[in-house]
């Protein structure tokens, strides 16, 4: 059994794993230090981040899987780069 967290991120609702949740919190930081610099222009490309980064979680949602695990934001991660790659 594993504590899961509510989270709104592009504008969706997901229930994600503790582990998921602190994984996917920690690159998001990431992120905003690396776009701070570029001010409004950063803020948007941050929102676009998080509206893919809900696009490709909202794939792994079924009826029988209501729960966004450690696994499905490694994915996102692999999927979308790591900050040294933007």
């Amino acid at each position: 059994m594993k504590k899961t967290i509510q989270i709104n991120i592009g504008g969706r609702h997901f229930h994600m794993d503790e582990d998921a949740y602190q994984k996917l919190n920690h690159y998001l930081d990431s992120l905003k230090k690396h776009f701070a610099a570029e001010g409004d222009a950063g803020k948007e490309i941050l929102e676009d981040i998080e509206q893919r980064i809900a696009e490709l979680l909202e794939k792994n949602i079924s009826e029988t899987r209501q729960s966004v695990s450690l696994e499905d934001v490694n994915q996102t991660i692999a999927t979308l780069g790591k900050v040294e790659d933007f």
